[in-house]
């Protein structure tokens, strides 16, 4: 591997509890002996397969916000529908509304 950087096979990282990395990493065992902790599947099933955290961390982020995203439209479309029907119970042809309604939406 050309890539030197910390916790690299030919860079393994020194670690303790408190400062074990996010992801893929090597690290020396206390005996010496050259370890792998995988994060991602890539790696648990070939440890030398090129690793797939930050491409998983990437993803998994951009899905987080994406699920933000719906929530955010979900809400407001929530209280849009709840403003509609209010308004449409307050109306006084209210049942012509709801019956034309129903016919549109084939109900």
């Amino acid at each position: 591997m050309s890539n030197t950087g910390t916790g690299l096979r030919d860079n393994p990282a020194e670690t303790t509890p408190d400062t074990i990395p996010a992801g893929c990493f090597w690290f020396l065992d206390p005996d010496g002996t050259l370890c792998l902790s995988p994060g991602c599947m890539a790696r648990i099933q070939d440890p030398d397969a090129e690793c797939l955290c930050d491409t998983l961390t990437t993803q998994h982020n951009r899905l987080k916000h994406r699920m933000r995203e719906l929530k955010d439209r979900q809400k407001h479309a929530d209280n849009w529908w709840r403003a509609l029907e209010a308004a449409v119970a307050a109306h006084p042809d209210r049942h012509a509304i709801l019956a034309d309604t129903r016919r549109r939406a084939g109900r």
